[in-house]
């Protein structure tokens, strides 16, 4: 019989009436099988279509490739991502459940909510950052704003019934133009969408003309002349829209990264981490991932698992900021 037709806590039972428990593979040989003829669960915590969502189905298919096994994406949106993240936080450690997390859901959430229904820090394991950058902020071409500044001036005048738009409210999007309204001292009113694709639709129609979004949906658009880009979030320029300066250079003082990232449950096996660690490491390590990266609109810019949590620690620090500064709270 072999290891792998049998789940975990059978194959024990059968070991101990067999009176072979000695004879059982160690969770290095386990992981080594892993993940045998069962698929893994890659949940994507938004609507198709979005970032997430893309960044979710190359990963799924390369890392299935790289494991020789089946990875299947499931999209499980609601509360700005934090309800398919609780779902993968609850999730048996056994490495066939993993997390397209993004700053929204681990390091955002925890100061956004008031009953965040997991700790970043302590219910999931870092297997990888993806990718990071910036957001992308447009407007819609019958706006005469073209730079930050021109966009301030408009939100300024009296009577400005200029609103912006994101895809959630405590989303990285709603929390850079945030950081725009506390600098300028502008209070322009934000409206909550349940993803990217719904607020695009909005914004090349014209019922709302201004909006932060993320730079794998919203580049087409730019490209296609039906949006106008007047920012990028981030620390540094997208390279897919060199032209687009920073809000930094644009005299916002802000330059926090978005990122995507893949998590697990919290107390997965070493071995089993250490399994997906290298597959991910080679699969992210390809001329094809960075193709597919940069497409996003971010930078394929690997670190070390340790040098990703630490991030995570101080990004949550940064939003938090924000968010307590802005009084902004989940509805």
């Amino acid at each position: 019989m072999k290891t792998r037709s049998l789940s975990r806590r059978r194959l024990i039972q059968s070991a101990i009436a067999g009176g072979s428990l000695a004879l059982l593979p160690g969770p290095a040989a386990w992981a080594s099988d892993y993940p045998g003829s069962k698929s893994i669960r890659l949940v994507v915590p938004f609507p198709p279509g979005g970032g997430a969502d893309l960044t979710g189905r190359w990963i799924a298919q390369a890392l299935g490739q790289e494991l020789k096994g089946t990875v299947i994406v499931e999209n499980l949106p609601g509360a700005t991502g934090t309800m398919g993240s609780a779902r993968v936080a609850r999730a048996e450690p056994d490495g066939y459940t993993l997390l397209i997390g993004i700053s929204a859901t681990h390091a955002i959430a925890p100061a956004l909510l008031k009953d965040v229904p997991y700790r970043p820090d302590r219910d999931f394991t870092p297997l990888a950052r993806i990718a990071q950058g910036g957001n992308l902020f447009v407007v819609h071409p019958s706006l005469p704003a073209k730079t930050v500044g021109e966009l301030i001036a408009i939100a300024r005048r009296p009577g400005s019934d200029l609103v912006y738009g994101s895809w959630g409210i405590g989303s990285g999007g709603h929390l850079a133009m945030e950081a725009v309204n506390l600098h300028a001292g502008t209070r322009v009113p934000h409206v909550p969408y349940k993803g990217v694709g719904p607020l695009l639709q909005d914004l090349i129609g014209g019922s709302i003309r201004m909006g932060v979004v993320d730079l794998a949906t919203g580049m087409p658009q730019v490209r296609a002349g039906k949006l106008r880009a007047i920012a990028v979030s981030g620390p540094t320029r997208s390279a897919q829209l060199p032209e687009v300066p920073t809000l930094v250079e644009q005299g916002v003082p802000f330059d926090t990264a978005s990122w995507y990232a893949v998590f697990g449950p919290a107390k997965m096996p070493a071995p089993l981490v250490e399994r997906l660690d290298q597959a991910l490491g080679k699969v992210l390590a390809t001329p094809e991932a960075a193709e597919r990266i940069r497409a996003l609109g971010m930078e394929p810019d690997p670190i070390t698992r340790v040098a990703f949590e630490r991030q995570v620690r101080e990004d949550m620090t940064v939003w938090a900021g924000i968010i307590e500064r802005g009084g902004i709270r989940a509805e």
